[in-house]
């Protein structure tokens, strides 16, 4: 992915968070987390959008972290981790800066099912938001080709675009059925 060297800062709970760098022609870092079961791996815009995400079955926290940025890494410890900052307003209270991804609210070391879906909460007034960037949905389609019957493939051969945008709208569907609303980040 890239070349050179990167600094990452591991949390007393073993999140690895590195510094800004880029990809894509945007900024971005990427937090590395260990769960029960495996490591998730995301990677945010600078201003807190997912832009993907990967789970590893096994594994630790900076050894996924090299392995996604290919490149030298420079730990340092911290006192405690920083959440996600999320650059959106919450769309009931209107708080701006009070959005948190529900995992950086959790003891992480015990989570053991890490949704596909990312769900971000309000620490203002409670409300659900889902965060499934066209970044992160492309990334997920591209991994997991094998998950589509033949004819879903051929139709995304065709317009790839038109393809992620009827996922994109399943699912809008599902969350709204569950009351939970799309987090669009500021860019």
């Amino acid at each position: 992915m890239m070349a050179g060297q990167i600094t990452v800062y591991r949390s007393p709970d073993n999140r690895y968070r590195t510094t800004l760098y880029e990809k894509g022609g945007q900024r971005c870092f990427c937090l590395s987390e260990k769960t029960m079961k495996g490591t998730l791996l995301t990677e945010f815009s600078q201003n807190g959008k997912i832009v993907d995400q990967i789970y590893y079955k096994g594994g630790g926290a900076e050894e996924a972290l090299k392995r996604h940025l290919n490149c030298e890494i420079t730990v340092e410890s911290r006192k405690e981790y920083e959440r996600v900052r999320i650059s959106s307003p919450c769309k009931k209270c209107n708080n701006e800066g009070k959005i948190a991804r529900e995992l950086d609210l959790a003891n992480v070391g015990y989570v053991e099912n890490v949704p596909v879906v990312p769900i971000f909460r309000c620490l203002g007034c409670g409300q659900r938001f889902y965060g499934m960037s066209e970044e992160y949905l492309n990334a997920l389609v591209s991994r997991n080709t094998g998950l589509f019957e033949k004819e879903e493939l051929e139709r995304m051969g065709g317009d790839r675009r038109q393809f992620v945008n009827t996922l994109n709208e399943y699912i809008i569907r599902i969350f709204a059925s569950k009351k939970i609303t799309r987090l669009v980040v500021n860019e």
